[in-house]
């Protein structure tokens, strides 16, 4: 039921459909823009390869007036987001895991972190499976995109915005039950290799370009509608709002996870709607 699931979670849904072009990157004009803003669709990953962009993308955000993330990732209470992380009293992973389940949870613990299942028994199950995952992933570069691009703005003394706070995150990820969130834990504990597998397939397919690939990977999914529209269709129409209104003063350079930017749904779509021209601008990666 859930193929594909956690993979697709960890990218940040990253979902780009064909029909909008082959492009992460979309400079968005029109209206009364002085100037025109753009959108960055980025993966949540320390990877190098998703930072290796030409020279185009950092041209662009040089030239722009002000910088937009989902989240201001350097201004994050730790603290309230570890105790988002825990589940409510009462709640934990050996009674919503069946024994087995936790016994193989417990191995896989011993042997990525060094420690036993026991020390991550209150945290949601969504947590665990993207704290394992993430321990599978490459990581040789400093920092995951988001907050790289982030950190570059900080530094050219870019005006930074965040379109919304942690804790809607949160929110969203709340808004799938932890039984069902167990059963996604499930799934990535009987099939690491075919998570790991899927989410290289994925990346590889970002990294490409390859649109239509990263449509049908997408699509081979159950995510719950709910979940769907609180992750991700909500939030869009928040983010698009929130992209009028920074535009409107300053010209933007905007960088989302990329299942926001596609789709009927998608920020493209609503920018397009609103009567703003948005279209694609072609880069390179220089090595991978």
């Amino acid at each position: 039921m859930y193929k594909r699931i956690i993979p697709i979670l960890m990218a940040l849904l990253v979902s780009v459909f064909a029909t909008f072009g082959q492009s992460l990157l979309w400079k968005v004009s029109g209206k009364k823009m002085k100037a025109p803003s753009y959108l960055y669709g980025t993966i949540h990953i320390q990877d190098a390869r998703v930072a290796s962009f030409d020279t185009t993308v950092l041209t662009v955000l040089n030239r722009c007036e002000a910088f937009a993330v989902e989240v201001l990732l350097d201004e994050i209470d730790m603290r309230g987001i570890q105790k988002a992380m825990m589940m409510p009293e009462g709640k934990s992973l050996n009674t919503l895991l069946s024994q087995e389940d936790f016994a193989l949870l417990d191995s896989i613990c011993k042997s990525k972190l060094g420690v036993s299942a026991i020390f991550m028994n209150g945290m949601k199950p969504f947590f665990v499976s993207s704290t394992l995952q993430q321990l599978d992933l490459r990581q040789d570069a400093e920092d995951a995109l988001d907050l790289f691009l982030l950190k570059k703005a900080r530094e050219c003394g870019k005006l930074c915005y965040g379109l919304e706070e942690y804790m809607d995150q949160i929110r969203a990820i709340d808004a799938i039950s932890l039984e069902d969130q167990a059963d996604m834990l499930r799934q990535f504990l009987h099939d690491t290799a075919q998570v790991s597998q899927d989410f290289e397939d994925m990346l590889e397919a970002y990294l490409r370009f390859e649109l239509d690939s990263l449509e049908k990977m997408t699509q081979d999914t159950a995510l719950p509608k709910k979940f769907e529209k609180v992750l991700v269709s909500k939030r869009n129409v928040t983010m698009a709002k929130r992209f009028v209104a920074i535009s409107g003063e300053h010209t933007l350079f905007c960088a989302v996870g990329a299942a926001h930017l596609a789709g009927k749904k998608g920020l493209i779509t609503l920018l397009r709607k609103k009567g703003y021209t948005v279209e694609p601008v072609p880069f390179t990666w220089e090595s991978k």
